[in-house]
This record gives structure tokens, sequence and C-alpha cells, in this order.
């Protein structure tokens, strides 16, 4: 035990080392806005801790829906002189991060996700510059809009073996869509397959992306705030638990990006690899001899690519099937559609699309109902801004309100709604373009997720399989009465929905025998 008297002095020295950040903080700003101009407005800071309690730790979609309501299109806090910036609105988002996409595309440093997690090597979470263009350069060569079609088979037969899971156990809903959405990143990247249960590539995964989810968020953990706790904190002081924690995500993190990496590269020079991102990827660069940088640069976009794609695809289908639960008019209007276009006679294919607006619908419906990231992973400013008279400070995060401009009732009726219906006159497609407000559910300006194409394309063939097979109902409890519920959904940088009863059970005899028949191809 330590001495009362000893941690006394330890708690006076961390308010004196938090005092002088926040004075050194308010010199700097003040140096800074020669116009003194205001800052955007926001909820009253307290002194000293300025808004540490408006910073939510959960439930961050809703309590950050409620500020905007209070006070627009940008609320702006400042925690221990740390300042972030909130956008509300499409119009605001789109004048910040894409004309303004210079000083909007920087990524503040974090002490907890870069330094004692070691998420620095993700070129997500890198800063804007030459090194960061460089893995950007080769995310885009292998996941662009034209290159995505290429995957097209590899994803049918994943939706395939989704169909065929969800037939025999499909009481396992979370397993299954894990298990899908691990396999299709993992034979896209690496070109493995992954073992029907507790395969250890999604075991590590699982534990380094848990960490990412809860650190990304600002103010998620004090140190991010007054990075200078990190050298003073003993890890005896109360709260100092986010070192044990970090340690153990750092190792999942540094595991996940290299253990199929190497297994990958150790398979390419003996001659065994199959085509996937990391051996064109390699098989692209100049010379036959590759120097250690370029392949860490494909071995940390592999990494990323993995992280990004298997969490996500795993939020939306499950979003998917909340969503049909809770309106089961979707899934009539949406079978009556399959059965006029393909019939009983096969599956949906890519081919189909043109002709299916409804379902191109539905998968439009299900990225705003629900985003995947309610506030996506926060952009910094570069330099010292002027927007509508407001002064926004460099250096200050700003956070992309993803599922407030998405639920905008000046953008989409009746928002709070799972309804389609509202996407039927532009459903041909998705292209993501920055003037669709839609387009936020992929994030924002010149960091919006590069591997869009390749996702959404996995989630369309999903969601048409499913449907065409499947009638999609609520639970039942033991008398057989259908259970009601409440959607709810997840805290963190990725929201899933949390446990609901649902039912899923083969359409006919017709159904069974087509997904029966995906075993023989896929053999």
């Amino acid at each position: 035990m330590y001495p009362i008297n000893s941690f006394c002095g330890v708690f006076l020295f961390f308010c004196v080392l938090i005092l002088s950040t926040v004075i050194r903080r308010r010199r700097e700003r003040r140096l800074a806005n020669p116009k003194n101009l205001p800052y955007p407005p926001g909820p009253k800071p307290l002194p000293i801790l300025g808004n540490l309690f408006d910073l939510a730790r959960d439930n961050e979609a809703a309590t950050y829906y409620q500020l905007a309501e209070q006070f627009g299109d940008l609320f702006f806090l400042s925690v221990f002189g740390q300042n972030v910036l909130v956008v509300n609105s499409f119009q605001t988002a789109n004048e910040l991060f894409e004309k303004r996409s210079a000083n909007y595309s920087d990524r503040g440093r974090s002490t907890m996700v870069h330094e004692l997690m070691g998420w620095e090597w993700s070129f997500a979470h890198m800063r804007y510059g030459e090194n960061w263009r460089a893995h950007r350069k080769i995310f885009h060569q292998q996941f662009q809009q034209s290159v995505a079609p290429t995957y097209w088979p590899l994803q049918i037969k994943e939706a395939h073996s989704l169909l065929r899971r969800l037939l025999r156990a499909p009481q396992d809903l979370t397993v299954h869509m894990r298990h899908t959405a691990s396999s299709i990143v993992m034979s896209v990247i690496y070109g493995i397959s992954i073992a029907p249960q507790n395969d250890p590539y999604v075991n590590m995964s699982e534990k380094a992306l848990d960490g990412m989810t809860k650190a990304a968020n600002p103010g998620a953990f004090l140190v991010d705030l007054v990075p200078l706790l990190l050298i003073y904190y003993s890890a005896w002081f109360p709260g100092a638990g986010f070192q044990r924690k970090a340690y153990e995500w750092k190792k999942a993190c540094l595991e996940m990006r290299d253990a199929p990496f190497d297994y990958v590269h150790r398979a390419l020079k003996s001659g065994r690899a199959s085509s996937c991102f990391v051996t064109n990827a390699i098989s692209n660069l100049d010379t036959k001899e590759p120097q250690p940088k370029s392949l860490d640069i494909i071995r940390q976009c592999a990494g990323v690519a993995y992280a990004a794609g298997a969490e996500s695809t795993m939020s939306t289908l499950t979003t998917f099937i909340l969503a049909i639960v809770t309106n089961p008019e979707v899934q009539v209007k949406a079978q009556k559609e399959l059965d006029r276009v393909i019939g009983h006679r096969r599956l949906p294919e890519f081919s189909d699309r043109p002709s299916l607006p409804y379902i191109n619908a539905i998968v439009k419906e299900v990225l705003r109902w629900n985003p995947v990231a309610p506030l996506g992973l926060p952009h910094m400013v570069t330099n010292d801004d002027e927007y509508k008279g407001y002064f926004i400070p460099a250096g200050t995060i700003v956070v992309g309100n993803s599922w407030r401009i998405l639920h905008d009732p000046l953008l989409y009726q009746e928002p709070h709604k799972f309804n389609p219906d509202r996407f039927l006159n532009t459903a041909e497609g998705l292209q993501f373009s920055p003037v669709d407000p839609l387009s936020v559910s992929f994030g924002y300006g010149r960091r919006v997720c590069p591997g869009r194409y390749m996702a959404e394309a996995q989630v369309w063939i999903s969601i048409a399989c499913m449907l065409s097979v499947f009638d999609i109902t609520p639970g039942t409890d033991i008398n057989g009465e259908k259970m009601t519920f409440e959607p709810a959904f997840s805290s963190g940088m990725i929201c899933h929905p949390l446990p609901f009863p649902y039912r899923i059970q083969a359409r006919g005899e017709f159904a069974t025998a087509l997904i029966d028949q995906t075993e023989d191809i896929a053999a």
C-alpha cells in the first residue's frame, strides 16, 4: 500500500499538469486568432475541465444527436485545451471535408490508439502526407470501381456459403455473419480459406478490433486528452487500467497485421500462393526482389483492409436482418420483385442488379438507417480556418456526425423509419458521389473508404440471395407468440445491432434445393 501523503502528492501533481496544459493551449489559441473571432457554438465549458462531461463515452450517436438538435450544423467542445468540432449537416460536411479537403484530411495522433495500441501502421490512422499517399495508391489500384467486378465470383461463392450455414443452423446468426465477413476479406486480401469455427486469424482480429472500437472516439480515454499522463501515470494508480488493456490490444493488433501476410509471403516464395490482394500488389512492384519498405506498405494496406472490411460487413448484414424482422412489408415487396425477375429456378447474380431496383434500394436504406461508423474516424484541421464567422484552430479534431446527417429530416422524411421506397428513384447502383448525402456512410473527403465498392457489392449479393430463399420473421416465445422489442445498437466506432429475436427458414422446397445445389458448385 502507498501512504496517503504520497497519493495526495501524486494527485496534486496531476492537477498541476492538467492546469498547465490548459493554460498553454489557451495561450496558443489566443495567438492564432488575431481577429478574435468566436468559436462555433457548443455547451458551456467548465473551468479547467472544459467540456469533459459533454464528451460521449457510450451511446455516442444519441448523445451527439441531441447536441446537434440544440446547437445546429456544428458544435464545438474543448477538453483540457484539446478542441473537438462535430459536424452535423451534409452541407457543412461537404464544405469542410470536400471543398476544403487540403485542410481537413489530416488525422490527430491518439496516444492510446497510436502509441499504446500499436495502430500507427494503419494508413486509415496516418497523418495526411506522402506516406499516406503511398499507401492509398496501393489500395486504390486493387479496389477502385473498375476492379471491383473481378471479385464478384468469390463474393457469390461466399454468399452461397452463408445460405448453407443459415439453413443448417439459423440460430447462430452472429457466428455466420462474422464468418462470412471474415471469409470474404481473408480470401480477397490473402487468398486464405478460414476454418469453419474458431479460426485463429479471426480470433486475433476480433480482439484487435474490439480495442479499436472502444478507443477511437474522442475522449474515450483520458490519456488522449492529457498525453503527459502516459509518462507519469504509474500502473498502480487508480484508472491506469488503460495501460493493461492497451498491452493486450497491441499484441492482437500486430498479430492481425503480420501473421496472415507472413503466411502469404512464404507461400509466394515457394510458388504455392493463390491470386489475392497481397500477391497482386507484390507482383505489380517494379523490382523482382521487393524492398522491405515496399513490402511493409503492402503488409499494412492488407492489414487495414481486413480490419475495416470484416467488421463493417458483419455489422451491415446483421442490420439488414434486424430491419427485415421489424419491417416485414419490405420483405414481401422484395420477394415479389425477385420472383418476377428471377423466379425459383436460380439464385440472384450481379447481372440481375439493373433489374432489381427495390433490392438496390434496400441496400441503400440499410446503409442509411444504421451507419456502421456513426461518427467515423475523426479528421484534424491542419491550419487555422474561418467558417461562417467562426474560428476553427489548427489541431482541432473534426468529427463527421454521420448518424445525424443520415437521419436529418430535411434530407430524409421520417428518418427513423426503415423505408427503402425513399431510394427507388435513385437506386440503380451506388456511385458514392460526394454530392450524395449517403456517401457519408463510407467517410468523408480524401479519407473516404477506398474499399467501398467491393464492400457494397458483398452486401448487395448477400441480401439478394438471402431474400430469394429465406423468410425472415420475428422470433416467437414458448407459446408461439411473436416477440416484440425495440431495435438497439452497441456503442463505439463500429456499431452493431444488439441481440434480437428472429426466425429464419427456407421459403419452400425450391429454396432448399437451390441452397443445396450451391454445395455441388462449391465442391
